[in-house]
This record gives structure tokens, sequence and C-alpha cells, in this order.
């Protein structure tokens, strides 16, 4: 009958944010804590309660933090008296028979415990008023508070409330990114285990030139760049999705039950789209690119941090490619994660001196002798033996460890040059490949300075070969870092010329001397006169800007033959030699003192006459 009886609380006119409210303290389902435990204590003490509780009110229960005389943790919300209270936040509510009351159920805690005959019990509000929950206290009699007991009750409720209020503040603190206010990630981490749906879409978001744009205009634009991106980000959120802030230029985002094909065909191209428009910072309008990666659950990962990786993994495949977005491979993502397996076997290899050079003779193709060298990293691995340089060259670039290699070839070819010089041959220049992490460091020219001075300065020693993407990137530098390069004597050569930008007005501004053409033209050049005619088209360009030629990758004899019908310099290929090792070429070189041309064979021939290198070559 007191079932039937029953009214039910009325919900509060700002029960939504009282909700939220109540989530951003993350309180529900804690564990006990001492300071409350001892607040609810002094409470029944004071006003001589058998029962007392600090209970907060979610949308179906009522939860009790800490508690006196009640075995209870929670109890359904249409049937706590805090329901009422929190309905009007600013009183006090007191209850003196509860069995006189059609409100209540007095026997709220089970047939087993006494039913509850009083109640009296303060709102915990928050500062924007909202009442989260109740301090109360309760008896199995009739009775009424003194004056003094309900101020000391309003008193501990206020004291309760004022540590909600610090411990809100303390977790926005910690949970929250200082510059743009999105959750950092601990709360981003909490937010996603709350929040995870059957399918959905994790979101990796790169801000491109952030720390150029840190270098050239300071960091507060930067800043202010940041805070504005993370309003584009928000803008970009559907429904439940939400978006945080991992660090200085890298965001996180999460799109809760979103299908991929969904974000793939109307949310990536606009979220790209939004990123990439001008930032209007005081006078400067600014650009800065993005690079998204995205992972999809549960396909990709269960588990946040799986996901994460995978997006992370599918990030630097759109930055290596330069592509404003990729979807994470499983096939990409091995082939990456064994790269970075390689690492500490790369470092333990630069540190041991495991890795060696190999030399490719670059031939005059009007004498048939040995114009230059071309210098090729090579690893023997002390298991593996030799490794084909497909299966580490691209971990050393993905590591950051090509540039420490780089280093280590220059060194090695010197000595080789050196070696080859004391024997008595008539040593080569050596050309070797420089990567965009040496072009863009502070001590690559010096360090090409100290090279030469182990071979007392000779020039003739060494040139280098850069491609085409090393240079576009940054063209001003590069102009800068060549000219000083050229002005120690050592050439520069632009290497697989035709494979990126292969803009020819750019060859007139660069400071180079040699143009080497790519070995997917030369393979065609016999079989389509398309390639016939392009390379005849980069002949021609290069030697008006007195420049010379070699072709790569040459490996028939009819080839051979086209090049010399189109007047290209030099070639280098299989068709002369594989690359070998130091000393298979000291084998192949002349001695400086020299017999009468008549008398003795030509370099080419001497090539020839070696046969096959060797394993490893």
């Amino acid at each position: 009958m007191e079932l039937m009886a029953h009214i039910a609380p009325p919900l509060p006119p700002d029960e939504a944010d009282r909700l939220v409210a109540l989530e951003e303290l993350a309180i529900l389902d804690t564990e006990p804590e001492k300071e409350f435990d001892r607040l609810v204590q002094l409470a029944t003490t004071i006003c001589q309660a058998p029962i007392g509780a600090i209970a907060f009110i979610d949308s179906q229960r009522q939860w009790f933090k800490a508690r006196v005389g009640v075995d209870v943790t929670a109890t359904p919300r249409d049937l706590a008296f805090c329901a009422y209270t929190i309905a009007e936040p600013e009183h006090m509510l007191e209850v003196q028979d509860a069995e006189t009351d059609p409100r209540f159920v007095t026997n709220l805690f089970g047939p087993d415990f006494p039913p509850v005959r009083f109640y009296a019990g303060y709102p915990l509000q928050t500062r924007e008023g909202s009442a989260v929950g109740t301090l109360f206290v309760m008896d199995t009699v009739p009775r009424t508070l003194t004056a003094t007991q309900r101020e000391a009750l309003a008193k501990l409720a206020h004291t309760v409330s004022t540590q909600l209020t610090m411990r809100r503040e303390l977790r926005v603190a910690t949970q929250s990114d200082r510059l743009t206010g999105l959750p950092n990630w601990f709360h981003f981490e909490s937010q996603f285990e709350r929040s995870k749906a059957a399918h959905s879409v994790l979101v990796l978001v790169r801000l491109k030139t952030v720390g150029q744009i840190t270098s050239a205009h300071g960091f507060r634009t930067a800043d202010a760049m940041i805070k504005q991106t993370a309003l584009r980000l928000r803008s970009c959120l559907r429904e439940d999705a939400f978006v945080g802030r991992i660090k200085r230029g890298l965001f996180v985002m999460y799109f809760p039950g979103l299908d991929p094909a969904e974000f793939r065909k109307s949310v990536a191209g606009t979220l790209s789209a939004c990123l990439c428009e001008p930032y209007n910072i005081e006078s400067l309008a600014l650009v800065c690119p993005v690079h998204i990666g995205v992972a999809v659950h549960p396909e990709d990962g269960a588990k946040l941090d799986d996901l994460v990786t995978a997006a992370d993994s599918a990030l630097q495949v759109a930055i290596e490619r330069d592509e404003p977005y990729m979807f994470f491979d499983k096939t990409v993502d091995n082939q990456l994660s064994r790269h970075y397996r390689l690492e500490p076997q790369l470092r333990r290899g630069l540190r041991l001196n495991e890795f060696v050079n190999y030399y490719q003779p670059k031939i005059d193709l009007a004498t048939g002798n040995i114009a230059g060298v071309e210098a090729l990293i090579r690893w023997i691995h002390p298991e593996r033996g030799l490794v084909p340089p497909m299966d580490f060259v691209p971990a050393l670039e993905l590591t950051g460890l090509i540039a420490e290699a780089g280093g280590q070839v220059i060194q090695r070819a010197i000595a080789d040059w050196w070696k080859w010089r004391a024997a008595g041959l008539d040593a080569p220049r050596i050309a070797v490949n420089v990567a965009a992490e040496q072009l863009r460091g502070n001590n690559f020219v010096s360090s090409l300075q100290a090279a030469l001075a182990a071979v007392d300065g000779n020039p003739a020693a060494l040139s280098i070969e850069v491609t085409e993407s090393i240079l576009i990137t940054n063209m001003e530098r590069a102009i800068e870092i060549l000219s000083e390069v050229r002005s120690l004597g050592i050439p520069v050569a632009i290497d697989d010329f035709g494979t990126g930008y292969s803009s020819l007005a750019y060859l007139v501004t660069l400071p180079i001397d040699e143009l080497k053409v790519d070995r997917a033209f030369i393979r065609k050049i016999t079989t389509d006169p398309a390639y016939y005619g392009i390379v005849q088209t980069c002949i021609t360009l290069a030697h008006s800007l007195k420049l010379k030629v070699v072709a790569e990758g040459v490996e028939t004899e009819e080839q051979a033959q086209a090049l010399r019908d189109l007047e290209c310099d030099q070639a280098q290929g299989f068709l002369y030699s594989k690359p070998v090792s130091a000393d298979d070429l000291a084998r192949m070189l002349p001695p400086l003192a020299r017999a009468p041309a008549a008398d003795r064979p030509s370099e080419l021939e001497v090539v020839r006459n070696l046969g096959d290198p060797g394993p490893g070559a």
C-alpha cells in the first residue's frame, strides 16, 4: 500500500546541467575517502542521528559516497528522500515523520531494516548552483532538529560543497589542456572508456608546420594558431564525438558510432579542408597544412592504446607520402614495425662499424674509361651477412639514423680514395648520396671540409648527389648550401632526375654540375619513342646549361648505344658492373703512371674482364 501511495519526486529545473556537473566531478562509484567519512560522522554526532550519508543523485539512483548506520551503497532515485532535496537546492529539507507524508517510502533500505521516520538533508551545490547531492541524517523515530543542529548541518554541507568545488577545479586543471581548454590525454582516455561504441573512428591530427611558424613568428603566434585549431576541431565534431590535445601540434578525435565509410565520404575531406584554411592572427594570414591518421574500432584495435598506435602508424604513412589523410593499413604497418624493430640493431651496427661502402663505376661513354664511382651503403650483419639495402635504408630514414649513416659513408669514401691513391692507383671521384637530414643540418659543409682535410684538401675525391624532392622543399636553403659545397670544389649532381617534381625551370637556378637521368627512363629508351624523346630533351637541356649527364640503370648494349647517339656523357649500370667492394674496385683502376695509350686496355675492358665481382655485389 505504501508503494502505491508514493509520489514520484520532481526533476530539478536544471537537471541536464546538474548531471553534467556531477559527471565532471568523476566521483560516482569511487572508493571511500576519510575526509567525507569524518564529515558524515560529525553530522550524525551533532544531530544525534543513527543514520547519515553523503549522497549523489544521478539519473537513476542515489549513491552513497560516505555513510553511517546503513549497509547498502545505493537506492533507486525515485524512492530517495534526497531526490526531493535537490529539487529545491536553496533549502534544507526536513521531514519530521515520514509515515504521515505520502511522498516517501519508509522501508527504503529493505524489509530487514526499521522504517525511516525522520529525515533532514541539505543540498550539495556546485559553484553554478546545481545540487549534485546531499548531506543528510535519518532516524527510525519521528523527531525534529534544533536550530543549532540545523545550522551545523548547513555548515557541514557547505564544507562538503567546498571540497567538491576544489575537487572539480583540480580535476579540470590536471585533465584539461591549459592552452586550448580541450581534454588532455588522461581526460580523453576516461571519455573514451565511457563512450566506446560498437563501431567508431579515432583520428590523430598533426599540424605540419607549427615548428616553422614558431621559428618565424614566435611562440605566441603559434599558440594563437593552436587555439584556433582547437576551435575548428570542435566545430567538426558531431553528436557525441569529442576531441583532445596530446601535445604541441598533435590532436586526437573520437567519433563513436561513426561508420568508416561515412567518415571517408563526408568527414575526412571536410576536416582537412577546414584545417587548411588560413589562420588570421593579428596582421598575419598563416596556412598550416595537416596530416591525419585514421583508425577504425574494433577492426584496428579494441583498446584505446591499440587504436592510437594504429592511427599513429597511419599518420606516419600520411607524413611520408605527404597525403592529407591515411587510414590504417596492416600491410604498411607491418613494414613500419619492422623498420622500428631494426633500430637497436642499426644503432649497434653504426657503433661497431658493421656498415661498409660498395662502389659502382660511372663509365665515360666516349672512351669507355671509369669517370667516377658512386658510393652505396651496405650492411654486413654479424648473423645475416650482407643485408640488401631495401631491408635497412628505409629503416635508417624512418628512425632518423640516416644522417649518421651518411656521415660514415663520406668518411669511408675518403679513406678508400686515399688508400687507392696510396697504392698508386688512379682513384676516381666518389659520389656520395646526401639525405635531407644531412643537408638540413648546420654542420654539413663543415663536415665536408673536415673530410677533404683528410686528403690534403683535394676536392677531386668527392662529389655529392641529392634528389629533386630534397631540393624543392626549401629551395632558398638548398641554393645556399649547395653554393657553399661547390665553393669547396665539390661538384653537385641531381639524382634520379625525372621521378620527382621534374621542373626544368629550377635547373637554371640551382648550383649544380651534373644531371643523373633515372633508370625508369633509360629502361624504355630503346622500346618506347616517348621515353627516347624525354631522355633526348634532358640531355639537350643539360648540355645547354653546361651540365654533365649520367644515365642510370644501363643494362644492355642497345641502351648504351642509344645514349652514345644522344651524346650522353656517362653511364652507370649492370652492363658495366654491379656495386663492388673497395678492394674489388681497386682491381679495376689503372695505375697513376700509365703506359702509352696504344699499349694498355681501356678501363671498360678491365671492368668486363673482371667478371662477376662475387657474393654481395
